[in-house]
Order: structure tokens, then sequence, then C-alpha cells
């Protein structure tokens, strides 16, 4: 391995600001391939390699993949995947330009520029073991590695018993544009040069599982998500007479006192278990100020999936809906008696039944009250929809299609809303994954003195989710629960099932992830961790280690 190599290519990577949903993630595009096409592989098979634009993307990104192919004939490849874009840089405050410039960034700290810098990471900064910087460990590194992986090989493809696929997506920050892109056209490289996917190899960083934690882990498995809406319809009433109607702030609130931070909801896969679900937002519909209680309201969380389908966690969530209903409810009944108690009289309460309704079931009300007017309304309703928060557009189209909806009365309607993540590689360990984190966890006790530990599951969300798709997953239930599906969001879910890649994330050592410390262990990433993953790679295609001097 090359490391000073690697080392000016990274710090040349770091130096291109591709924030997610910016021109620099164009620009990182551009500089992936014109570092690729440099390689004497590539200027012989220029065809090998691409700068892809993505179908329909509003911002005009790239994805770029290279495919260096050994002289033997082999049908085997290994893909080696990573993202380029990262996170703002807003957290530098003044200091955001030199978030691009890892080593004057690190030389500033050192020089004590003024800025705060915890206990830790001013111990690490002292060390001289750390290089600061934006994406300098998620995941610039990791693409860095690729490339001098690439480098490696290319000078011994004569002997070489399979191929690499290099590929480096935007948006993974984001909302994964760039990996749902590429995912055809793996799956067309695939069919057109009968490519058999052995493994991804992917290089994020590993995250510690507490603070302090010093330990060093692989991962096999990504965890899912799912961004379930409940969009509560209550009862407009004027302020002053508020028991004549339903307050849908009541619903959500409720909502959110049985859902938030409830560990019965945590996924769970053996000993692995996921984070407690999150609310990201709550909100009513008001758009300006009057004394009448709002006519919706919403509310959204974050639940983390490694077993559970969506129709799974959607049924579950459809039972504590309505029992936050009658809660609701009851509370309400409850609240007037006691304000008789104190008044000598009851408030007349509306007639309210607890109803909850998936989306689906919302679109198949209206479609047969109202038919064909209603479909035509709906396509054209979405399609003149201007670019927004993929969130708010979903609401949005809820609350359309509830104007047609023959029930008026209260109701709450639950459904997905964008991005949506499968969980993967969650059951039946791949045989040959099994066989390269076993001699990988042995390399790097045996040579490197290193406790290298395997995790089931990458903790944070990923790429890697779309690898795979479980087989429990109801496809066209998923689709009709995403109000959104179609022009403004889809997933390639029948490419991502024929593909069913298996992967492993083995990375370098860093630490804070999005925040203006973000560093990167010079010692362990570059004298050990590049060579395990380029001995996982080696591995996964059955060629020799000593023949590359690993």
């Amino acid at each position: 391995m090359n490391i000073d190599r690697m080392k000016n290519l990274l710090i040349e990577l770091c130096s291109v600001p591709s924030i997610s949903e910016t021109p620099g993630e164009i620009e990182m595009a551009e500089k992936i391939y014109e570092t690729v096409m440099k390689m004497d592989y590539f200027k012989n098979n220029p065809a090998n390699a691409g700068i892809n634009p993505i179908r329909n993307d509003p911002s005009g990104r790239y994805y770029v993949h290279a495919l260096m192919e050994g002289k033997p004939e082999s049908k085997k490849t290994v893909i080696l995947l990573s993202h380029f874009d990262v996170v703002n840089v807003e957290d530098y405050g003044t200091y955001k330009d030199y978030a691009f410039k890892p080593l004057e960034y690190t030389e500033l700290l050192k020089k004590g520029s003024g800025i705060s810098l915890s206990e830790e990471a001013g111990t690490d900064l002292a060390s001289g073991d750390y290089i600061f910087g934006r994406g300098i460990m998620d995941m610039k590194f990791g693409l860095a590695l690729d490339v001098e992986i690439m480098h490696q090989i290319e000078n011994k493809l004569d002997n070489f018993p399979g191929n690499i696929l290099l590929l480096s997506v935007p948006d993974e920050e984001n909302n994964s544009a760039g990996m749902l892109a590429s995912v055809e056209m793996l799956a067309a490289l695939k069919n057109e040069k009968g490519l058999e996917y052995v493994c991804c190899i992917v290089s994020e960083p590993h995250f510690p599982k507490y603070p302090g934690d010093s330990s060093k882990y692989m991962y096999t498995g990504a965890v899912g998500k799912l961004l379930p809406v409940f969009y509560c319809v209550g009862k407009e009433t004027h302020a002053g007479d508020p028991f004549s109607g339903l307050n849908p702030n009541l619903l959500t609130a409720k909502i959110i006192e049985e859902i938030e931070l409830n560990p019965d909801l945590s996924d769970v896969s053996a000993s692995f278990r996921t984070p407690a679900p999150v609310c990201l937002k709550q909100s009513d519909t008001k758009n300006s100020y009057s004394v009448s209680t709002p006519a919706a309201a919403y509310t959204y969380f974050n639940f983390i999936t490694v077993t559970s389908s969506p129709d799974e966690v959607l049924n579950k969530l459809m039972g504590i809906s309505k029992k936050a209903f009658e809660e609701v409810l009851h509370s309400i009944e409850n609240k007037a008696d006691r304000l008789q108690a104190l008044t000598g009289s009851k408030p007349k309460l509306p007639t309210i039944r607890p109803m909850v309704i998936t989306f689906r079931e919302l679109y198949k009300m209206c479609l047969e009250a109202r038919g064909k007017e209603f479909d035509e309304h709906m396509e054209s309703f979405i399609k003149k929809s201007p670019e927004s928060d993929l969130r708010e557009l979903s609401v949005d189209i809820v609350r359309e299609a509830h104007k047609f909806c023959p029930y008026r009365d209260p109701m709450i309607v639950l459904f997905l809303a964008p991005p949506y993540y499968p969980h993967s590689g969650a059951r039946g360990q791949n045989g040959k994954i099994a066989e390269i984190t076993t001699k990988i966890i042995k390399k790097a006790n045996s040579k490197y003195g290193v406790n290298l530990y395997l995790e089931p599951f990458f903790p944070g969300l990923s790429d890697m989710s779309y690898l795979g798709l479980p087989d429990n997953i109801d496809v066209e239930s998923l689709k009709t629960n995403l109000p959104l599906w179609g022009d403004k969001y889809t997933i390639p879910l029948d490419a991502i099932a024929s593909l069913n890649i298996p992967f492993m994330n083995i990375g370098p050592l860093g630490k804070d992830a999005h925040k203006y410390t973000e560093r990167i262990n010079i010692p362990y990433s570059f004298e050990i961790a590049s060579k395990l993953v380029f001995e996982a790679v080696l591995s996964a295609l059955d060629a020799s280690p000593e023949d590359f001097g690993i």
C-alpha cells in the first residue's frame, strides 16, 4: 500500500466542499472521475468507467463507477462502495472555511485558536495521531482507500482472479439518491457482463458503543428506517366553546406520549436492540392565527428496524393509535365531569368514535366515493406540487386526499414518509462473508495485536441498506402506504431484491462524525485498517494476500 499517495488523495478529496444538496457534490463526482481516469487501466479501457447522471435529480448530480477486470476471465466481482457527500459545516462557525483544509485546520487547533475542544479531543490533538476536518473519516478516507486498492491491483491484473467495481455516490447523508440511482446500473452491469457480485465492502468508520469505548468493530448488516406519520383530523370549534370539538393536537400529544422513547417499540435481533423511536416533528396545519382549534395536526417518528417489516410496524402503531384515541376521548369526558362539578352544568360533547385507518384505506374510501375524478385529481395535485421537503409534501398529499373522504368525523390516518431504508444482512449469515470476517479478525489479532469485534448491524443509516431486500416485505403494501410513491419518490425495489449483495463494513478509527471535531486516527487507519480492508477484498476473490505483501 502506498500510504503517502493515499494520504495525499484524502487531503485532495477533503478539499472539495461536497456538502449534500450543494454544487460541491457535482464537483466531487468530477474530481473522482478525473482521479480514476488518470490510472493507466482506465486510460486503456475508458468504457469501463463512467460519471453517471442521476435521473430526474433536481440538483443535477452524478455518481461514479469504475470496473477493473482481471485478465484471467472471471465473473467474480467485489464492489467497493463509498459516499462522497458530507454534512454541512455551520458548527465550525467563523472557521468553516478551514473545515475542508484538514492540515491547516489541525495546525490552527494546535496553535490555540480559541476553538473550544472537549478533553478527549484536546488529548487526541496533542498526541499528533489525528487529523481534523469535515469528511475526513465520514467517509473520504474510505474513498481514498478504495482508489489505492485499485492502484495496487492494477499492476497485477494479469494474474488477478476477479474484478473490482468502485462505486461512489452522493446524497448518502440525505435521501440516498445516489445509491438508489446506482442500483439499476449495478443490475444492468451484472446482466450485461454476467458478473457475480461476491460481496460489497464499505469503509464507513466504526462507532463506539458507549463514551470512552476504544474497541474496533466490523459489521455485516445494516439497520433499516421507517418514518411513520400520524395525520390526526380533529373537529374544529371556537376556543370559547372547546368541548364542542376535538383538538387534533390532543391526539398527537397522546401519540407522542405513547411512542416517544418507548423501549417496547425497539426492534430486536438476537442480542441487538435498536434505539427506541423518537418524535422528529409535531405540528398542526394552521397557516395563520385564529381562535378556532386546528382542523388537523400531524407528528412523525424515527423508527429503526432490524427484523420487523413495514406492515408489522404499521399494525403495531395502529393499535397504539386506537388506544391513544380512546384515552383522549376518556380524558375529555372526565374533564367535562369535573367542569360540571365546579359549575353545575356539563358541556354537551360531540359523539366521536375512535377511527384509525392507513393511507391505503383512506385512498380506497375516497376512490369508492368519487371514482376517477379523485384519482385524476390526486395525480394532477402531486405532479403540480412544488419541490419541497418530502415529509411536508407527504402530509400535503394526505391532507388533499382527505378532502374527498366521505367520513368527515375525527380520524387518524397512519402512513409512511420518505426516506425508507430496508434493514439488510440480518438473517442467515452469508458463508463467504463469515469466512472473510473470521480471517480478518484473526489477522488483526495475530499481526497487529488488535481485537476486532464483529457486530451484526452497522448502527447508523447508510447506503448498505439498498444492497438487498428482506423477504418479509409486502412491496405493494409499502408502496400504497407511501403517499409520495411515484414521480416524487421511488425505490427500485425489484432491482434491489434481484441483487441481494452480501456486504461487510471495515472502516477507519475516527471520532465525532458530523461535528467540528471530526477526526481520523492516522496510525490505525492508514497502517492497519487499510491493510485489513485490502485483505478482505483479496480474500473475497480467493487471491493471495502474500502476493501483495499483506
